[in-house]
């Protein structure tokens, strides 16, 4: 099993219609090549964390580093794991500009960085932790 995190700038505002329509390409996608994993989205920013076998992951990187929609793309972690954090998950999606009005115990901090800064360069475990503090039971 294999995992890649990474951070990226959007080319432009997104509304919430457009970040639901992206994540339903996502979704659908992710399904398919049995890839899981967690993007959020904040201030024209986006994180993600994708997990699955390490070839097709590769691949599919290399498709998301093509893609227009964003640029100045920074992996923050990447290699081999022991088991999915989000293995529920086809594609878990937090718009954090909606979340922020919203408190969340231990990440307030976190939070307040933007998602290309460097204080996720300099630690890479608050990408982790950011991203697992919205890992919620999948909806059934």
């Amino acid at each position: 099993m294999y995992s890649i995190t990474y951070v990226s700038k959007a080319t432009e505002d997104y509304s919430q219609a457009q970040l639901l329509a992206l994540l339903e390409v996502c979704h659908r996608n992710n399904l398919r090549d049995k890839l899981t994993g967690q993007l959020l989205y904040k201030d024209r920013e986006f994180m993600q964390v994708l997990e699955g076998d390490e070839m097709v992951l590769k691949r599919v990187f290399e498709k998301i580093c093509r893609d227009k929609r964003h640029k100045n793309i920074l992996i923050l972690d990447e290699g081999f794991i022991q088991q999915r954090e989000f293995d529920d998950w086809s594609m878990g999606f937090n718009n954090l500009d909606e979340e922020l009005q919203h408190h969340i115990p231990g990440y307030s901090d976190i939070l307040n960085y933007p998602l290309t800064g460097h204080e996720f360069q300099a630690q890479p475990s608050l990408a982790q932790k950011l991203l697992l503090s919205f890992k919620s039971p999948p909806p059934v």
